[in-house]
């Protein structure tokens, strides 16, 4: 007699089970915003499986205002549809205890219209839907993202320590409460941290996570930006992810590690033989450099982000790439062996890390199937030399190249890149309303106080 086949269990029973065990009283059903900025709602346990299986309602236009929730107009997610609702439904794979919260688990959500279909403006929904192209075309994404943010007394908004001593283990330490329960509550959490340092800015420090699977590193990347900034709150400090908040001082950056995974081969896509790239690694970085001024408006999504693109101060100032130079927007690393990998170097440290994975799918797949090669290696210090390409300065020159981009809007759809030009040409208006200099070269070199009230607290 055939031996009878287990019934599998039942999703919710098992989130329920966890909930349980896990002595949890709270759970956010948690979104990204399309600024990478975490918007949820607390559920008592006990409404879980209800929500989760019918959804729970969210406006919908959570995902077309700016990051002070201002309101603008022409997203098709606000006034078109009478600021309707959505429906968040929750990744049930995402769901994990919060060790600095008190009994709150986590849930991480796509919203979807009422009528079912999913809010393709919804960052993480994009990015998603593009792993799956990349599925079909046979490899998946392994990426990794490296970000710096700036610490300050909350109360007194002055930065956490002075000075450039970068690496100094005085400084490493310099509230070693602090940075152990970030490193223990990351790695508690799934986030697999490999190193933290100070870096090079007074209260400035970097903390670096190991490379994942497909969405699980952008959601990875969105929960370390959510958790450092609640941390911080409990210790009375504020975590910024800005990406340039003082004038004078080096910026924030989010550099993005990307390497290809052949599914039928089971192995990494990117290594050749004696230290070369593959045809996939080299189409692959060709996409990107071939539409990197249109990634620009989702890699330096804030008019304040472009004032990090100076010469020698370790950000990309035009597009170019090199092996191990860092002075280039595409870095090439380890060639010599198979995790051959490209850092891209243009995203800044208020990137949407959902946004940063699409827009590097968007153009890495049309390199991918158009076979686009890369320019010539770059083995000089790349800022400032001549005949390269400058990258987008100005937000609204970033977005004027998205717009135009055929392959990258089409690939990111209309429904968000409706939205998402909308949002960034609302907030350019807003910046030429309220700072003097906007439209004069000074602007370039300096940080208003109207930036920092805009962006410091939530990016």
């Amino acid at each position: 007699m055939p031996a009878r086949r287990r019934r599998a269990a039942d999703p919710l029973d098992v989130l329920e089970h966890r909930i349980a065990a896990d002595k949890i009283d709270f759970v956010r059903f948690e979104q990204s915003d399309t600024h990478g900025i975490a918007r949820s709602k607390i559920v008592p346990a006990r409404h879980v499986r209800h929500f989760a299986e019918s959804g729970l309602n969210v406006v919908l236009g959570l995902l077309g205002v700016d990051a002070q929730f201002g309101i603008p107009s022409g997203t098709g997610y606000l006034e078109e549809v009478g600021y309707a609702d959505a429906r968040i439904r929750p990744d049930l794979k995402t769901y994990h205890v919060l060790p600095w919260a008190d009994r709150t688990a986590r849930l991480l959500c796509e919203p979807y219209h009422l009528d079912g279909r999913p809010a393709m403006a919804a960052p993480r929904a994009v990015a998603r839907a593009l792993l799956e192209q990349l599925e079909a075309m046979g490899y998946r994404l392994l990426s990794g993202f490296e970000y710096e943010f700036c610490l300050v007394d909350r109360a007194t908004r002055q930065q956490a320590f002075s000075g450039v001593q970068m690496f100094s283990t005085i400084r490493n330490a310099f509230d070693e409460a602090f940075v152990s329960e970030v490193m223990r509550g990351m790695i508690a959490i799934g986030v697999d941290i490999i190193t933290a340092n100070a870096e090079s800015g007074p209260g400035q420090f970097e903390i670096n996570f190991a490379p994942a699977i497909g969405i699980d590193a952008a959601d990875h990347a969105f929960t370390f930006k959510t958790g450092v900034k609640e941390i911080a709150q409990r210790r009375g400090y504020m975590a910024s992810f800005m990406t340039k908040p003082y004038a004078e001082q080096l910026a924030n950056g989010c550099h993005y590690h990307q390497s290809l995974l052949d599914v039928k081969r089971g192995r990494p896509a990117f290594a050749g033989r004696a230290g070369t790239l593959t045809d996939v690694a080299r189409w692959w970085l060709g996409g990107q450099m071939a539409h990197a001024a249109a990634l620009t408006a989702l890699a330096a999504p804030t008019v304040n982000c472009g004032k990090r693109y100076k010469v020698y101060s370790m950000a990309p100032t035009n597009i170019a790439w090199g092996v191990e130079n860092r002075s280039a927007a595409f870095r090439i690393k380890d060639v010599d062996n198979r995790n051959a990998h490209i850092e891209n170097r243009i995203p800044c440290g208020a990137a949407n890390p959902y946004l940063v994975m699409a827009g590097v799918l968007a153009a890495g797949i049309d390199g991918l199937a158009n076979k686009i090669e890369p320019p010539n290696e770059t083995r000089a210090i790349a800022w400032d030399l001549p005949g390269l390409t400058a990258l987008p300065r100005r937000l609204e020159h970033a977005l004027d190249a998205l717009e135009a981009d055929g392959a990258v809007r089409a690939a990111l759809g209309e429904e968000f890149v409706k939205l998402f030009l909308a949002v960034k040409r609302h907030e350019v208006a807003k910046a030429r309303a309220a700072v003097a200099n906007y439209d004069s070269s000074a602007f370039a070199d300096s940080v208003s106080d109207w930036e920092r009230a805009e962006f410091f607290e939530f990016l």
